[in-house]
């Protein structure tokens, strides 16, 4: 991470908030409330501020300053935070500390997920077109606790380079650069993506290189090895194909891992050097491939072996790519969604393929 540091190494910070007394300067206000019953409960003891709420919890306290962003390209976002019991936490859901831009865009600093962990995180944030000023805020609004600490922010930009190269604006972090070839395989990527998915040229797809996975919590706030949004993708590849699915697909839909990860490996043509359908057909006879229903499940998905979860994936959509054609991906991609239960999603399978799982894993089995 000295790359990332390098630039803020002499910055003075535009906000600095220690959490040692109630902060002065900053506004108390409730969010999302959802009628009647319990407030957040809000403490600032021991130089932190300490957010809790329960399954009770229908009002939800937040704390806030306004910034002004006048001449302002990033904002960069120091915080310590400590999360617990949010297991059951929404995908969106607030756990520490925020930007509010008046354009309404709201950017977590993080994840929310459980950390114990204290150290100083970083979050960069392009400031949206238009955004004349913000709200530096910190916020629990789901069912957990949360500490925050040491928050500051600061304006200088990181040292972000990009260029415009075919159906690509390239961004990248210092000395991080993409080579001749990687601009060639994400060419062909893109076309390859862009048939099978029946897109027409469009605005060009921003592609965000980052040296490794803190780099690119630190751009996203989001722990993986890349993040897709519409038109968008962040990696630590140069050349990324599940980024880059992740990018143009938003227009099918946002399937299970079963379907996705099953779709990006089928356009790549192996997993880690396996040949999808062959990797399969050896773990049915071997006997340890997994259930169609058990990958169905993205926990389950994420917990099996990834040379059995991805290859098989890969194959099961490569059977019905082929039996079937690339417009019943289309279709089942619409029918099932990565936030509804597996065993809603299951029953989308079976009416878009018209047919038991079961019989599906039969049908598929024996074509190995």
């Amino acid at each position: 991470m000295l790359l990332l540091l390098a630039s803020l190494a002499h910055a003075v910070p535009v906000l600095v908030e220690r959490f040692n007394t109630v902060p002065e300067g900053w506004k108390e206000r409730v969010v999302q409330p959802k009628g009647g019953g319990p407030t957040s409960k809000v403490e600032f003891p021991g130089g932190v501020v300490k957010f809790t709420a329960d399954a009770r919890t229908r009002k939800f306290t937040a704390w806030g300053k306004r910034i002004d962003l006048k001449g302002v390209e990033w904002l960069v976002v120091d915080a310590k935070e400590t999360v617990s019991g949010v297991e059951n936490a929404p995908a969106n859901a607030i756990c520490g500390a925020f930007v509010r831009f008046d354009t309404g865009q709201i950017v977590p600093t993080r994840a929310c997920a459980a950390r114990t962990d204290t150290s100083t995180h970083r979050r960069y944030i392009q400031v949206p077109k238009g955004a004349r000023d913000a709200e530096v805020g910190v916020l629990l609004d789901t069912a957990g606790t949360v500490t925050v600490d040491d928050l500051l922010v600061d304006t200088t930009a990181p040292d972000v380079k990009s260029t415009v190269r075919g159906s690509f604006v390239y961004h990248w972090v210092g000395n991080d650069a993409y080579r001749d070839a990687d601009y060639e395989a994400n060419e062909t990527r893109f076309d390859q993506l862009s048939a099978f998915l029946g897109l027409k040229p469009g605005a060009p797809v921003e592609y965000w290189k980052y040296p490794d996975a803190t780099a690119l919590e630190a751009y996203t706030g989001q722990v993986a090895p890349y993040v897709a949004t519409p038109n968008v993708a962040h990696s630590i590849l140069r050349s990324d194909t599940r980024a880059l699915l992740g990018a143009l697909s938003t227009a099918w839909g946002a399937p299970p891992p079963l379907l996705f990860e099953g779709l990006a490996v089928h356009l790549q043509g192996d997993w880690d050097d396996r040949e999808p359908r062959l990797s399969t057909r050896m773990q049915v006879n071997e006997g340890t491939a997994p259930s169609l229903a058990t990958l169905l499940d993205p926990k389950k998905f994420a917990a099996e072996p990834p040379e059995r979860a991805f290859t098989q994936a890969g194959a099961f959509i490569g059977w019905i790519v082929a039996t079937k054609g690339p417009e019943t991906v289309k279709a089942l991609f619409g029918a099932t969604s990565i936030t509804a239960t597996p065993a809603a999603n299951q029953a989308a399978i079976e009416k878009v393929l018209g047919a038991p799982l079961t019989k599906i894993e039969s049908d598929f089995r024996a074509s190995l």
